[in-house]
């Protein structure tokens, strides 16, 4: 065996400890990255269901919005028609 004085000792076990701790280390990183890749699988699911019940909620919204125009569009075409007749009547009256 090879003569190894404290200084060369003292390095190589420190070499060895780290090396040690950096393979567990990458163990950990990769568990956390794995953990990581899964709860993103599921957060992007529950996004996807998410948009899908908006634009469930969303649709008859948008249809009471239509209908609320078309009602209104209605009531200003019938106040016309009322002042229509109501201004031929004013005009045959001052004949």
């Amino acid at each position: 065996m090879l003569p190894l004085d404290l200084t060369q000792i003292i390095l190589l076990s420190v070499i060895i400890v780290l090396t040690i701790f950096l393979v567990i280390l990458g163990f950990q990183v990769f568990f956390v990255l794995r953990d990581l890749r899964s709860t993103l699988k599921r957060l992007n699911q529950l996004f996807a269901e998410a948009n899908t019940l908006v634009s469930e909620v969303k649709k008859p919204i948008e249809k009471a919005g239509t209908f609320v125009t078309a009602l209104t569009t209605g009531a200003g075409l019938v106040h016309l028609l009322k002042k229509g007749k109501h201004d031929e009547g004013q005009s045959k009256q001052q004949q």
